[in-house]
């Protein structure tokens, strides 16, 4: 005979087969809208697991270079498996059964018209606003914003701001570091007083360089009162990423955080809290463990999304994954991301969408499957005289996209020192700049003059800001680098203009 488990919920209860392995989720129904959902595994009760969710269209492909998946991401619900995490990879007690069914029907019961509210629409606007703060440093990820909110009345359509506590903010710094869902638990859960001032802090600590509102750059120590504080900030993260992304992270600093009081310890009954997120929260393992996972682990009941994020790894796979632990999840625009019910969502809409609008071409599935080195054999000696014939024009025109080399990361180092050229930290921002002038315009000129003394050390370092983000050096001349990438859709039709179909016209 085989082994069994039983699964109980109140009076109900289910044996079920025990089965290495395999992840059973068992929702069992408490009311119309709401669900207890139950994890066991019999070989994680005994193996140090990692949460491991494969998605649909998931592959190990790098989100910089050109996908090797060519097909439209579809609408459909991804497919995902998962060996649960080491935190939730147990037998659940019956006073965790009880919260998770308790965070369950409060979401079911106070927000079953699934309708985005005047309120929604606020929050999630601030989360965007939020996101801005991050945007260009992030590349090659998005931009993203969350807002977590404590609704302390009975219905969150309810126009009382009284009885709406913001817990935690945060934003995506860049690269690396946690997402914008997690700066929001860490401030909620009261590890930092502030998750827009923690995600601040690391922004752009490798460079030693903070960003503000304006966009313009301020050196640390410089006009910078706080210059301690932000380095204790920064200790502080990376303390906190180091133990986020151990086994069983999430579960150790956020396992129900949000259905308790922090200081009391004492229950939130009855209340809502909302996760308002500018891209949906993923799902899959990268440098940190699944945003989508944290949300559900820390208690939160509701997640309003800004924009459905198209990326293969994920594609509807964290709103699945968050549906099926019991949480509310709306999206701005419906499903479709096309039905807005008011002119204010729409505009919201577009906020969350135009954060991540270069993103999206990054990663589309209908771009074509080729990388760097297959873009530079196609470019024959023809179609590259022609990018520079069009290049003439448009310098002579004044219409010539430039990107310069930042001014602050100017180098006094020898261009003959190779060891240099290949080693020089290419500035996020700068690398972010040119990839979203290369969609916008397909032929960019890099102005390198800032960081190069001679034509070999532009050519070097072109080549490898090229590498980068997949595009092709045109053309080296002086300190400035020509380069080239088709956008999506294509603008410059090389083949045509080539074969005599387009006058191009200006000097060579």
């Amino acid at each position: 005979m085989k082994p069994t488990t039983t699964l109980r919920s109140g009076s109900r209860q289910l044996r079920l087969p025990l089965l290495p392995m395999t992840l059973l989720l068992v929702s069992t129904s408490i009311s119309s809208h709401a669900a207890s959902f139950f994890v066991t595994n019999h070989h994680c009760l005994n193996h140090n697991s990692h949460f491991i969710h494969q998605c649909r269209g998931s592959s190990q492909q790098s989100l910089i270079g050109y996908p090797p998946v060519n097909r439209r991401p579809s609408r459909q619900k991804p497919s995902c498996h998962a060996a649960v995490n080491n935190s939730l990879c147990r037998k659940s007690s019956n006073s965790d059964n009880a919260e998770s069914a308790s965070r369950a029907t409060t979401a079911a019961n106070t927000t079953s018209k699934a309708t985005i509210s005047q309120k929604d629409i606020l929050h999630l606007k601030q989360a965007a606003q939020i996101a801005r703060i991050g945007y260009g440093n992030t590349f090659p990820n998005p931009a993203v914003g969350c807002l977590l909110v404590r609704h302390t009345h009975t219905n969150p359509d309810e126009n009382d701001d009284d009885k709406d506590t913001v817990l935690g903010s945060g934003f995506h710094p860049k690269a690396g570091m946690p997402h914008a869902e997690i700066f929001a638990l860490f401030q909620a859960c009261g590890y930092v007083h502030d998750g827009v001032a923690a995600a601040r802090s690391v922004m752009r600590q490798d460079e030693d360089y903070n960003s503000n509102n304006d966009g313009k750059d301020e050196p640390l120590g410089k006009n910078n009162d706080d210059e301690d504080e932000t380095r204790e900030m920064r200790r502080k993260v990376r303390e906190l990423l180091d133990g986020y992304k151990s086994g069983g992270g999430a579960s150790t600093l956020f396992a129900n955080r949000l259905s308790k009081d922090i200081v009391s310890g004492h229950q939130h009954d009855g209340n809502v809290v909302t996760a308002y997120v500018t891209l949906e929260p993923c799902c899959h393992y990268g440098q940190t463990p699944p945003c989508a996972l944290s949300l559900v682990t820390a208690g939160v009941n509701r997640v309003v999304v800004g924009y459905r994020d198209p990326n293969p790894r994920v594609d509807g796979g964290g709103i699945q994954l968050l549906r099926d632990a019991g949480v509310d999840v709306h999206i701005i625009g419906g499903e479709s991301g096309e039905k807005f019910s008011s002119k204010e969502e729409r505009q919201v809409g577009k906020m969350c969408a135009d954060l991540v609008k270069y993103f999206v071409k990054r990663i589309s599935p209908n771009r074509s499957a080729v990388g760097k080195s297959d873009l530079d054999e196609s470019i024959s000696g023809a179609k590259r005289r022609a990018l520079r014939q069009i290049a003439g024009r448009k310098k002579t025109e004044g219409t010539m996209p430039e990107v310069e080399w930042p001014r602050e990361k100017q180098s006094n180092e020898n261009d003959n020192d190779m060891d240099h050229l290949n080693n020089l930290q290419i500035p996020t921002r700068f690398l972010e700049s040119v990839d979203n002038a290369l969609w916008d315009h397909e032929l960019v000129l890099l102005r390198l003059n800032n960081v190069v003394k001679k034509k070999k050390g532009a050519k070097i370092l072109g080549e490898r800001v090229a590498e980068a983000i997949n595009g092709h050096v045109a053309q080296v001349l002086g300190h400035t680098v020509l380069v080239y990438r088709p956008g999506l859709p294509v603008v410059l039709d090389l083949d045509d203009i080539v074969a005599g179909g387009v006058d191009v016209g200006g000097i060579e």
